[in-house]
C-alpha cells in the first residue's frame, strides 16, 4: 500500500517526467535492451508505438494515484480502474504477447535507471522507494491477471 507521501512522491516526480516522456520512453528502451538483447525480439522494428503505450500507462498509472478522497466512493468505468486495468495488462502480457514473468525484475531496472537519469537529483531515496513500491503492486496485480483466466472485457490498453 502507498503512503500519502509515496502517493505524492510519484505524482510530483512524474510531472518532471511529462517535458521530456519522449526521451524517457527512448532511455527505458535502450536500458532494457542493454539489461536484456534478447528481449529486443519481443517487439517490432517500429518502437514508436510502444513508447507512446509506455508513456501513455505510466500517466494513466499516475493519474490513477492522483485522486481526491471522494473519488474513492464513485463508480468507475472498469477501463478506468486501475486495478481491472492492470490486471487485463498482465493478461495479454501473457496470453498474447508471452512475456515471461522473470521480465518483472528487467522492467523495474530498467524503469528505476530511466527515472534517475532522467530526473537526476529530483530522484531521491524517497522518490526512488515510492517509486518501487509502486511498480513492485503493479508488477503483482500483472502477474495476478496473468495466472487468472478472468474475463475482463476492456478496451487495449498497452
Amino acid at each position: 500500500m502507498l503512503t500519502e507521501e509515496k502517493r505524492l512522491a510519484i505524482v510530483e516526480s512524474f510531472k518532471l517526467v511529462v517535458p521530456i516522456a519522449e526521451t524517457a520512453a527512448d532511455l527505458f528502451y535502450k536500458k532494457l535492451f542493454e539489461l536484456r538483447p534478447d528481449y529486443r525480439a519481443l517487439f517490432s522494428a517500429d518502437m514508436a508505438a510502444q513508447k507512446r503505450k509506455l508513456v501513455t500507462m505510466l500517466a494513466f498509472i499516475v493519474q490513477s494515484l492522483d485522486y481526491r478522497d471522494a473519488e474513492w466512493r464513485r463508480e468507475i468505468a472498469e477501463n478506468h480502474d486501475l486495478f481491472y486495468v492492470v490486471l487485463a495488462l498482465g493478461r495479454r502480457h501473457d496470453e498474447l504477447y508471452r512475456i515471461p514473468e522473470d521480465s518483472y525484475d528487467v522492467v523495474a531496472q530498467a524503469l528505476l535507471w530511466t527515472l534517475d537519469y532522467g530526473l537526476g537529483e529530483a530522484f531521491t531515496d524517497k522518490v526512488r522507494e515510492a517509486w518501487t513500491d509502486a511498480y513492485v503492486g503493479l508488477a503483482t496485480t500483472m502477474k495476478m491477471g496473468a495466472r487468472a483466466k478472468i474475463e475482463l472485457h476492456l478496451g487495449e490498453v498497452a
